[in-house]
């Protein structure tokens, strides 16, 4: 694995997570528009627009430059992303989350989980971070069974993003 964003990818079973490309926009903003998927991100299932998708897009290949690690695109036997997982910090609290998001078509088959170890392993072992976090909704039952397989521990409740969420840890 490399540090730069143009050389990371990380081949895992069936699938690989490389770095996001403002060619992905099409991808995200797809995967964005589906209010399934966005019932548990901080929009509560309202489409997230192409324009909001190309700026977290941007924001997110950014992130990469100034910090040495962040989100990548989640491709299955193409480049065509199918969702984005990695690690993202967050200002407002101080700490690195771990964050992922699939595409519905892609429920349920263990993507999720596997990619999340995978940033959790980059995170410590690569990009040498002492603590990562991640947040679930309560009644997000499959993400928080993804945040606890990839290793963090339920800690608390806290209010972020206009939401009450669960907050879970992680610590090398």
């Amino acid at each position: 694995m490399a540090n730069s964003a143009e050389q990371t990818v990380l081949q895992l079973d069936g699938f690989a997570m490389r770095s996001l490309q403002l060619s992905d926009l099409d991808a995200l903003a797809a995967i964005w528009a589906d209010p399934e998927v966005t019932r548990f991100l901080p929009s509560r299932g309202v489409p997230i627009s192409r324009e909001n998708a190309e700026k977290s897009l941007q924001s997110f290949i950014k992130h990469w430059q100034e910090r040495g690690y962040g989100v990548w695109a989640i491709v299955e036997n193409s480049s065509q992303m199918i969702g984005y997982c990695g690690l993202r910090y967050l200002d407002e609290i101080n700490e690195t989350e771990v964050l992922y998001g699939l595409a519905k078509a892609y429920w349920g088959r263990g993507i999720a989980t596997q990619a999340a170890q995978a940033a959790v392993s980059y995170g410590f072992n690569v990009a040498h971070l002492d603590k990562l976090i991640a947040m679930a909704l309560p009644d997000n039952l499959a993400s928080r069974r993804v945040i606890q397989k990839a290793g963090l521990q339920y800690e608390k409740q806290i209010h972020i993003f206009n939401l009450d969420v669960l907050y879970y840890c992680a610590k090398r």
